[in-house]
């Protein structure tokens, strides 16, 4: 689906910004706020004339543009999105191409927060907030695997928890950002993948990354996703990542070399049996020890759920903090999600440092 033109967007000289404005007409719709700046580009909040309808575009700017890897990419993006049908993933309404042959994506407005700018707030999650979040990811997962979708950079950044208008159910997530995705062989992706691919050979988040990916992400699977949507979960259940380190080469290096310590040995807490077993299993080294499939995870998931307590479930307050007696700051920077697709930030909002 293609939107109007946008013969009001001012063009700035500087190919790193676009003179984007509030009150300016951008595929068709009024320009309300910046929402977001990435390497490669920006995404403004915007509203339909006349009806009001809110909605996010995602542009990418002029210097991203003269690469035609980062097109092919972006191009790309859209047709993943529209092929993937699920509540559970943000959904994309529409692409242009203005007269200048600036590209946009017009998606679907969330109100809410990324799973990352909650966890900078509470440094972790109780299970019973932690279990619906991550059943949600994984039906949005199994909708796009299913549509020969491997996202390959599933972290809470790229998780958005969208508030709804449902008292039983106030909150659902949805995955976003599908701008380093693969498509399965099956689907037609063995063709594009080698020219993506070579642009950056580590595609992804190095924190939430399964190890294969890190050797090679242009021959993963959809297991990958699997692992880091494990890392996403034993994050916000731990307030830490099964492996940190001072830097991204020692945390691939432990990644690489050693088997995820469980909940119990990462936090000195009591968790249900089912829950480590989970969380061992998605975390398996070698793929062909995880789940095969979202499907299959997500059974297993659910059956952690009926009555699963932990003692911070138990004595969740208003405001979750640092356990007591814990004065060390967390070891990892999250930063809120946003958009970027530039080599130089693979490692996205999730950096590491040195614990004080």
């Amino acid at each position: 689906m293609r939107f109007h033109r946008s013969p009001r967007v001012r063009y700035c000289p500087d190919p790193g910004f676009l003179a984007i404005h509030p009150g300016d007409t951008l595929a068709g719709f009024q320009v309300t706020q910046l929402l977001g700046r990435g390497g490669m580009g920006e995404v403004w909040g915007a509203r339909a004339p006349g009806t009001g309808h809110e909605v996010a575009i995602k542009v990418l700017l002029a210097k991203a543009a003269l690469k035609p890897d980062l097109v092919a990419r972006f191009e790309r993006e859209a047709l993943v999105c529209a092929s993937i049908d699920s509540e559970y993933v943000c959904k994309l309404l529409g692409h242009d191409r203005d007269a200048n042959g600036t590209h946009f994506l017009i998606f679907e407005k969330l109100e809410g927060e990324s799973l990352s700018e909650r966890l900078k707030r509470e440094l972790y999650l109780p299970f019973a907030e932690v279990g619906p979040l991550i059943d949600d990811t994984l039906l949005g997962l199994a909708a796009a695997h299913q549509a020969g979708v491997i996202h390959r950079d599933l972290k809470p950044g790229n998780i958005f928890l969208e508030r709804t208008r449902d008292p039983l159910r106030p909150e659902r997530a949805k995955i976003l950002d599908f701008g380093i995705s693969k498509l399965s062989h099956k689907h037609g992706g063995h063709r594009d993948e080698p020219s993506l691919t070579d642009f950056d050979a580590t595609l992804g988040s190095f924190a939430y990354m399964a190890p294969e990916q890190v050797r090679s992400a242009a021959r993963v699977d959809q297991r990958c996703d699997i692992y880091a949507l494990g890392a996403v979960a034993y994050r916000a259940l731990a307030g830490r990542l099964p492996f940190e380190g001072p830097s991204a080469g020692t945390v691939i290096a432990l990644k690489l070399d050693r088997v995820a310590p469980s909940l119990s040995e990462a936090t000195r807490d009591h968790w249900p049996g089912a829950l480590e077993r989970f969380l061992a299993k998605a975390l398996q080294r070698e793929p062909d020890l995880r789940f095969d499939s979202a499907e299959e995870a997500l059974v297993e998931w659910r059956a952690c759920l009926p009555g699963a307590q932990t003692r911070r479930a138990q004595a969740a307050a208003p405001s979750l903090g640092n356990r007591p007696g814990d004065d060390e700051p967390a070891t990892m920077t999250e930063a809120s999600a946003e958009w970027a697709t530039s080599a130089t930030a693979t490692e996205g909002s999730d950096s590491w440092r040195p614990r004080q």
